[in-house]
Order: C-alpha cells, then sequence, then structure tokens
C-alpha cells in the first residue's frame, strides 16, 4: 500500500503537481517516508546536494509540531487551560516529566484527537515551497520562546554557543527552531525564507527552497587551523610512488615487485589478508606472497599501497584514532562484502573497499584540531536523531569530515572514484554514475556499522539505496547485517 502511495507521489513531482501528506503520528516510519518524497522533490531540480539539510530541517518541524500537538491532547486530560498562565506552567512542568521523552506514551490520546500534522510542498516559478501545518495555535507565551529563538540565532554565529545557551525545547520552539535557522543560513538561504504563521488555530512553518542557492562561505578559527593541517600532511615516500608506478607499467616483472613488498611487514600482511577474503575463494589458504600477488592483481596491490601508505601517515602524525581506524576496517570489510554479494564488476569490488577504508579519513584530522567541539556535535546528532553529522559540522565549523577527506584525497592525487566517495560517503545521491555502485556500497556499509553501535537507524538510509541493494524493510536489513557481521567476525578469527 505504501510502494503504491508513493509511486503515486513520485508521479505529482514530475508532473510539478502540489503534494498534501497528513498524518496524526509522526514515527519513524513517517519520516522515512517523508525523506523519500522531499530526496525525490529535491533531485528534480538538481538540488540532492542539500537533502540531508532541509530533511534535517523539516524533521525539527514536524517534531515540534508533534510536540505542540501532544501538548494540547495533554493539557486536555489533565484539565488544564493552556491560555491560564498558571495552569499552562503547571502543566508544562508535568508535561516535560510525564510525557515529553516519550510521546508514544499518549500516541493512542493523540490518534483520538482531531488534532494532525500536514506536509505540503509546491514548486513556485523561482523556489520550493515546503510547509509543515498542524492544527493548533500558537499561545503568547509560545509566540514570545519563537522570537527570543530567533534573536539568538541572529545574535550569534557559533552554533555550539547557541545550543548550550538556548536550552531545551519541550514546547515544540526552542533549540529545533535555533537548529532550523542555523541550517537555512549554512545552505546558503535568506532568514526572511522561513516563516511562522499562526492563525485561526492553524500554523504553518513554511520554507522556500530556491532552485539557485548562495553559497555561503564560512570561515571559522577551526577551519582555518583544518587547512592548515591539510598543507602540511608529508607527501608518499618515494619508494612507495615507485612500486606504485611498477604496479602501472605491464612490462614490470613481478619477482622484483614481490621482493620490494617482502621487505614491508604491513604490505605482505594486507596483500595476504586480501588474498584470502571474499571475492578470492580457493580450495587453500593462500600464505605465499607471489600466489597472492598473482591471484589479486597489481591494481589490487596499487590499491593497497595507496590506503596502507595512507593510514600509515596519518597514524605517525595522529596516533590516537584507532578507534576510527578499526571503524574504516568493518565498512571496507562490510562494502566488499555487499559488492560481491550484488556481483558488481571486480574493478568496483575492489574500488568499494579501498573507498571504504579511507572514507573517514578526514574525521582524524577533524579530531584532532577539535576534539571537544566534535565531542559535543556527536552528542547532539545522537541527542536529535540527526541524519548526519556533516550538516552540523558545516554550521559549526564551517567544514565537515567528509569535505576534510576530499581535501586529503586531493592532495594526495587519489584516483577519481576514491576522491568522490570520501567526499559524499554520506550524500550517496551526489556520486557520480560512473562510482555510484562502488560509492552506494560504501554508504550502505558505514550505515550498517552506525547502525550496530545506535549511530542510526533503518529509517536514515536513502531510499535509493535500498532498492538498488533490494532491502525492501526493516527486518531485511537486519538479516543482511547480521550475516555481514558473522562474516567479518569469521575472518578476523581467521586472520588475527
Amino acid at each position: 500500500m505504501q510502494a503504491e502511495k508513493k509511486k503515486m507521489i513520485y508521479k505529482k513531482i514530475i508532473d510539478g503537481d502540489p503534494i498534501n501528506l497528513i498524518f496524526k503520528f509522526i514515527s519513524a516510519d513517517v519520516l522515512m517516508f517523508i525523506k523519500g518524497v522531499v530526496t525525490k522533490q529535491l533531485e528534480k531540480h538538481d538540488l540532492h546536494f542539500i537533502s540531508n539539510t532541509v530533511i534535517s530541517i523539516l524533521r525539527e518541524l514536524l517534531v515540534n509540531s508533534l510536540k505542540a500537538n501532544a501538548k494540547r491532547v495533554f493539557f486536555q486530560l489533565n484539565n488544564y487551560d493552556i491560555n491560564n498562565p498558571q495552569d499552562y506552567n503547571e502543566g508544562m512542568v508535568r508535561f516535560k516529566e510525564d510525557a515529553i521523552e516519550d510521546l508514544d506514551s499518549i500516541k493512542e490520546d493523540i490518534l483520538k484527537s482531531n488534532l494532525t500534522i500536514s506536509v505540503n510542498i509546491a514548486e513556485k516559478s523561482d523556489y520550493i515551497l515546503f510547509a509543515i501545518q498542524n492544527n493548533v495555535g500558537i499561545t503568547p507565551e509560545e509566540m514570545k520562546r519563537i522570537n527570543d529563538r530567533i534573536s539568538i540565532v541572529s545574535q550569534q554565529s557559533d552554533f555550539l554557543d547557541i545550543y548550550e545557551n538556548v536550552g531545551d525545547d519541550s514546547e515544540g520552539a526552542g533549540l529545533g527552531l535555533s537548529l532550523v535557522l542555523m541550517f537555512i543560513r549554512n545552505i546558503g538561504i535568506e532568514p526572511s525564507a522561513f516563516k511562522i504563521n499562526s492563525d485561526k488555530g492553524v500554523t504553518v512553518a513554511s520554507l522556500q527552497v530556491p532552485y539557485k542557492l548562495k553559497s555561503p562561505e564560512v570561515l571559522t578559527t577551526i577551519k582555518k587551523q583544518i587547512l592548515n593541517e591539510i598543507t602540511g600532511i608529508p607527501p608518499f615516500p618515494e619508494n612507495i610512488i615507485t612500486l606504485m608506478q611498477m604496479c602501472s607499467n605491464p612490462d614490470t616483472n613481478i619477482d622484483k615487485i614481490v621482493n620490494i613488498i617482502k621487505q614491508d611487514i604491513a604490505i605482505t600482511s594486507d596483500v595476504i589478508k586480501l588474498s584470502n577474503s571474499a571475492g578470492f575463494v580457493s580450495n587453500k589458504r593462500i600464505n605465499d606472497i607471489k600466489e597472492a600477488l598473482i591471484k589479486i592483481g597489481l591494481n589490487n596491490l596499487k590499491l593497497i599501497l595507496l590506503a596502507g601508505n595512507a593510514r600509515k601517515i596519518m597514524e605517525t602524525k595522529y596516533k590516537k584514532f584507532e578507534e576510527i581506524w578499526n571503524h574504516c576496517s568493518r565498512v571496507a570489510f562490510y562494502s566488499r562484502e555487499l559488492a560481491v554479494k550484488f556481483k558488481l564488476h571486480p574493478l568496483e569490488i575492489e574500488n568499494a573497499y579501498t573507498a571504504g577504508l579511507l572514507h573517514d579519513i578526514g574525521r582524524v584530522i577533524l579530531l584532532a584540531v577539535d576534539s571537544e567541539g566534535m565531542q559535543r556535535i556527536a552528542g547532539i546528532v545522537e541527542n536529535r536523531e540527526l541524519i548526519t553529522e556533516t550538516v552540523l559540522e558545516e554550521i559549526s565549523i564551517g567544514i565537515s569530515h567528509a569535505e576534510i577527506g576530499f581535501l586529503v584525497s586531493e592532495k594526495w592525487n587519489f584516483p577519481d572514484f576514491l576522491t568522490e566517495i570520501t567526499k559524499y560517503h554520506h550524500a550517496p545521491l551526489n556520486i557520480s554514475d560512473e562510482f555510484k555502485n562502488a560509492g552506494f556500497c560504501v554508504y550502505l556499509a558505514n550505515m550498517i556499522a552506525g547502525i550496530e553501535n545506535k549511530k542510526y537507524s533503518y529509517y536514515y538510509i536513502e531510499d535509493a539505496v535500498l532498492e538498488k541493494f533490494n532491502i525492501p524493510d526493516e527486518p531485511a536489513l537486519m538479516g543482511l547485517m547480521e550475516s555481514l557481521k558473522t562474516s567479518y567476525d569469521l575472518f578476523n578469527s581467521n586472520n588475527p
């Protein structure tokens, strides 16, 4: 039923017809459904690169609307008059204690009420109009809070300071509104494009997304430090560059390469591991370096050299981020397993593996320069269940870890597939068609690793990626996740 509804809505998007979706309660499934619709609408106008930000904005507005409706239901159930100051204050204390952290506790009462939330999308001459509407009015006290938040955001530029100064948003118009305004500023939309109107018992929060965006330049102190860090990263050693050049020469003597590899224990280990991994299945375990090299080929050796030395340089300069590298190793393994499972071209399989190994290289630099800020961002992302931390990194620091990884990969002259997948591993729809298969593998592998750590959830995943890998629902994803984890644990136990 939902698939048919989605197909009908997608046709409306193609035809340029307005869309009106009405809900009584905002669940994870509803958010996922809306995410798919919004992404499709933005894709139509080549605005998919801001989809995570726009979805984050609309999610904040939807949650605010749900809280506003839940508050009315709670007040009615407990005989509080929302327009009476004393009742309002007493009711809010109880609402925060009894319901705000668990809206499911009054979900049935919300469903029985006449309160609704609607999502309206319309194409105008110069912009797409997104509007979230609920059929409750705003009280004077709530309007005061809204204006206070707008004032705070307009006077400060440091988002993390705003976050700590605003406090909670349990009345549905606090920090959520501050987030929205900062998101809007970050993607180059004028503040006047966002409005909140309340009249005759109906409240509408609307956002105009222009078809042509202005790109704001945010140059924070932290961003300057990061750019300086990237400038100071050393190049690859000459012997590694020579070895990579030998891999690209069809006339190279393989015995010469084998002799050079034997002098580096780390490279030897990586070659042996890869030759015994999925996609190179044989009846026996390979331990001989020449036999392993013949099996994986010189192109794969080149990728191993690239990934291994990038990591070695980063670990020498920044010694304390083993957790990130462990995550990258898991994502690389999952990426390769997905690529093999879905029968991608052998080159795409290896590209997926290599990109998985290095997808978070920018996070190492970001944590090294501003570990305290990154910890605060991670806390906000977890508390507010945002789709990705890159949006917050951009508005608070001026650059995301994905963009930093892109700059590093350019400095080291990485292949185009690696540069592009590193840049868009949180935004796979931006990846060019040429590298999309490998990029989708890395994106999904990263999301699955995040779900394992309770960092993400199923409804965060892009519809296009779920469709690509024939994942119809959450149980199917959980089954795939369990299969990947089992294979990873088994591989590591066999390759200590």
